[in-house]
């Protein structure tokens, strides 16, 4: 008779398609079908830096002309790694024998070589496009053939003078930039409302704002391109917290301020960072008024510390999501959770993910991509007073 005791337990597995973003990987060929976050712009300057994204090794910088480059580091010379290559005004100078190339890879010089480089145009470094937006530089790292225009959200959308975009690098509203846990296990953690009112405030007191501990009403929406969540809270004045949070194909996530700083409609959008099957970065882009603060951030246990001030002892007594999601391992065993009805919203996102999936590989276009011409993408995510 099973008294539900440890000994000789199976060993729990994880779900392929809920973690893998490697190349000819089912789910890492969808993901190389958006555009995806890869560094802030502040990352990329005149001395190159090494960068990860879908399990890729790249090389970021910007040449002296302003323009960031994203490269594949082994120069297709001999190898040697354009990590320690010279930028230029306009390429980046591989250091072994000097071959240059621009930001989209063709071979400008080879000083070395007859006229320096007769065929030059026949040799092509390995690249990647890239936009800059809100601080951010994205890339597209999908089939050439199949490239979307960069999305427009309308949140983003006529920015007055009084105002800015700023980026956020940080991990879950608080933690370092980078998580050791896979993204998909960070990103429907935006579907779980109900450990807000018992991770954020009953466990440890209020991290963000304390009308957040009110027990809310809650259901979840399924959309063509995502799923969202909404809580109603009644205040002590009457009034509702009507609160949305929303995820979006394929790995954004839209959280209103959990402050409560902002209300009305978000001012922030995120994208969880698939930098490999194991490792996570974050990245928030706010629209604020310009020089204003963040208003974003948790503070932790009764002296109001940010994470970076715990000591390793109040991490254990004040955890927030960062300890959450890294302490379920670098990949969740799937077969050893126990869902109940409070985790509908995340079985949601991971039934749409599974399904958009399917699709894919059956040969359908991915949903939420944005077409030049198209109205901005309407973003439902925010904190709303209802009389």
């Amino acid at each position: 008779m099973d008294d539900g005791r440890a000994y000789g337990r199976t060993a729990g597995v994880s779900d392929p398609d809920l973690y893998q973003t490697g190349a000819g990987t089912p789910s890492g060929e969808l993901l190389r079908r958006y555009w995806q976050p890869v560094a802030l712009s502040s990352e990329a300057t005149a001395i190159p830096r090494n960068v990860r994204l879908l399990g890729e090794d790249l090389v970021l910088y910007r040449s002296l002309d302003g323009n960031p480059g994203l490269l594949e580091p082994r120069c297709c010379h001999r190898g040697a790694s354009l990590f320690y290559g010279r930028v230029e005004e306009d390429c980046i100078r591989c250091p072994y024998h000097g071959w240059a190339f621009t930001a989209d890879g063709i071979c400008t010089d080879q000083p070395c070589e007859p006229d320096r480089g007769r065929n030059r145009e026949k040799y092509r470094q390995p690249w990647y496009p890239v936009h800059e937006f809100g601080g951010v530089i994205f890339t597209y790292m999908g089939p050439p053939a199949k490239q979307p225009a960069f999305p427009r959200y309308d949140i983003f959308e006529d920015v007055g003078d009084d105002e800015e975009l700023h980026v956020v690098d940080h991990f879950a509203f608080g933690g370092p930039n980078v998580g050791p846990c896979n993204w998909f296990q960070t990103h429907e953690n935006a579907m779980d409302p109900y450990h807000v009112f018992i991770l954020h405030n009953a466990m440890s007191g209020p991290q963000f704002d304390p009308r957040l501990e009110i027990w809310p009403d809650i259901d979840w929406q399924l959309h063509e391109g995502g799923v969202t969540s909404s809580q109603d809270r009644v205040l002590d004045d009457g009034t509702t917290l009507h609160r949305v949070t929303e995820t979006r194909f394929p790995n954004i996530r839209v959280v209103a301020t959990p402050t409560l700083a902002y209300l009305g409609k978000t001012n922030n959008v995120s994208w969880a960072q698939p930098i490999d099957d194991t490792q996570t970065r974050v990245f928030c882009i706010l629209r604020i008024p310009k020089g204003s603060p963040p208003q974003g951030l948790a503070t932790y246990g009764p002296e109001a510390k940010g994470w970076f001030e715990l000591t390793a002892a109040e991490h254990q007594l004040y955890p927030g999501d960062y300890e959450m999601q890294m302490s379920q391992g670098v990949i969740t065993k799937h077969s050893e959770e126990q869902l109940s009805s409070t985790d509908r919203g995340v079985s949601m996102v991971r039934r749409q993910w599974k399904q958009q999936l399917a699709a894919f590989e059956a040969g359908v276009d991915p949903v939420g991509i944005w077409s030049e011409g198209d109205a901005p993408i309407e973003l439902l995510a925010g904190n709303y007073i209802v009389e």
